[in-house]
């Protein structure tokens, strides 16, 4: 083969992998953009036979990412699975709650969406409310499984709202239940991840909730 064609070989194949990446971004940050305008085709399909579970796996999370709550209750009532789990165990409550939609979030609730399952890395739709800042969701799921479940690195609730400065929820969690000694898979607890991070507010919250 000659350089001119490995050079235009290369070429086409960046190109591709470029068109590729671009469609793998717009549909992560703007999920809407393929997803319908309406339900129709869900209610069809519906008034002929339940859907098959992974049948419209798409939309689904798409719609959890937009807060679509019309095609997340279209493919409810034709029978798709509330509890289905992305590829990275990520549940459309957990991609709800990513995206800080509190409808949507409630919506799959009453829905009966499991809140206490947890994605590939063990965490929780709770733990992804602290971590994205997402308070008024962290607060409508903070009683709803148990305080101190914890992901893959031993890091529960509380462990997240110390390591991302969520002080105003660290006393709830506290009356809650949360355990102030728990220590994650490296030994450490929440004090100890906010001294360890310099977060002067966060160690003098923690030490107050503690009554030191």
């Amino acid at each position: 083969m000659s350089i001119a064609r490995i050079k235009t070989s290369l070429a086409a194949a960046a190109v591709l992998l470029l068109l590729v990446i671009g469609y793998r971004v717009l549909h992560l940050f703007v999920p809407g953009l393929w997803l319908p305008a309406d339900t129709e085709q869900f209610q069809a399909q519906a008034g002929v036979q339940r859907v098959d579970p992974h049948l419209y796996d798409s939309q689904w999370f798409d719609a959890a990412r937009a807060g679509r709550s019309d095609i997340t209750d279209a493919l409810l009532q034709a029978g798709y699975p509330i509890d289905s789990q992305t590829s990275r165990g990520h549940t459309a409550l957990i991609l709800a709650t990513y995206h800080g939609d509190l409808d949507e979030v409630n919506a799959l609730l009453r829905a009966h969406a499991d809140p206490c399952l947890a994605d590939n890395n063990g965490n929780t739709a709770l733990m992804g409310a602290l971590f994205k800042g997402e308070m008024a969701i962290a607060r409508r799921l903070i009683d709803l499984c148990p305080i101190d479940a914890s992901n893959n690195d031993g890091q529960t609730a509380l462990s997240f709202a110390a390591l991302f400065g969520r002080l105003d929820i660290l006393a709830e969690l506290v009356r809650r239940g949360a355990d102030l000694q728990h220590r994650d898979a490296r030994g450490n607890t929440a004090l100890m991840i906010s001294e360890s991070q310099g977060n002067d507010a966060a160690v003098a919250a923690l030490k107050a909730i503690a009554g030191h």
